[in-house]
């Protein structure tokens, strides 16, 4: 059986995939208060979860909400969709083949002390800053599967590109939303279709209440720093060269901050490393096949099919 591609015209045009902690939340505001844009509600995580629990229909009225002819642009953001598996990815293909994708990226050390922040905000712990001193409790988290994969950018843009042609795929730095934020907003509206218009964009960011932030502000230790960027760095330099030089300088970065460090930093990184990272994700690259496997099987029952 194959999967029959959605030719409703009320369904999406581009969605935003991830990553984590990287601006999903301020661009899914903008874009949804954008006159000729239509967004479904934030994290409708349908590809990856809800496709097997709620079906295609359940999806697609989030676009038949708006009759108005200046719609010319549909989209949802999940930013868990960033560390979707390819037969997955595929599935999102055989339905949308012409979807426009979104990937916003942050340097990946900032990103999950962004991420343990936010933890500890949301965590209803009576000393944040008491948290924030125990090292065990950051490695401890940075080593979770999902909390890692965020960051492996390597692993997230050759998943999607193995699927999706490159340049269907708006790739961003959360950097550049920060510190220009309505010129990177407009390449994206530009991406997807609608005209730009910086005034615009600029009035709305002058106004908006950006949600989502943290609160927790607790310094990120020396030796975490160094464990994360030892981490991703391998993994980040193949992501520059997969994209011509696009996060040099974080290379650059973590390459200083690895070289800098104490040699007894690296005998205590491959002793975790070795002891409990390894195994772990060794665990998952074996069970995740299967598990996705079956995902994707069960997410055919919800979905029109062919013969063939």
């Amino acid at each position: 059986m194959q999967v029959r591609k959605v030719e409703d015209c009320r369904k999406p045009t581009f969605l935003g995939i991830g990553s984590q902690r990287c601006a999903t939340t301020y661009l899914n505001q903008v874009l949804g208060a954008h006159p000729n844009v239509q967004m479904a509600t934030k994290e409708r995580n349908f590809f990856n979860y809800n496709i097997r629990h709620q079906g295609l229909s359940w999806y697609l009225q989030y676009f038949r909400q708006s009759t108005e002819e200046e719609i010319q642009a549909r989209g949802e953001i999940s930013p868990t969709y960033a560390v979707m598996r390819r037969r997955e990815i595929r599935l999102t293909k055989e339905l949308f083949p012409d979807l426009k994708l979104i990937l916003l990226v942050r340097h990946p050390v900032d990103r999950m002390w962004s991420a343990l922040r936010r933890h500890w905000t949301y965590s209803y712990l009576d000393d944040v800053a008491d948290v924030g001193k125990d090292v065990s409790s950051m490695l401890g988290y940075a080593d979770q599967r999902l909390a890692d994969a965020f960051g492996d950018y390597r692993a997230i843009y050759r998943n999607w590109t193995s699927v999706f042609d490159e340049d269907r795929i708006l790739l961003l730095r959360f950097d550049r939303m920060k510190n220009e934020p309505d010129r990177t907003v407009a390449r994206v509206l530009d991406f997807v279709g609608v005209e730009s218009d910086i005034e615009w964009i600029r009035s709305y960011r002058e106004n908006a209440n950006i949600r989502n932030q943290s609160k927790a502000d607790v310094d990120m230790p020396a030796y975490v720093r160094y464990y994360l960027s030892r981490r991703y760095l391998d993994r980040t330099k193949t992501f520059n060269g997969m994209t011509d030089g696009f996060v040099q300088d974080w290379v650059e970065d973590m390459e200083a901050t690895v070289s800098d460090a104490p040699l007894s930093w690296e005998a205590r990184y491959q002793l975790r490393s070795t002891a409990w990272y390894r195994p772990v994700q060794w665990g998952h690259r074996l069970l995740d096949p299967v598990r996705t496997w079956w995902k994707v099987r069960h997410a055919h029952q919800n979905l029109p099919t062919t013969s063939g």
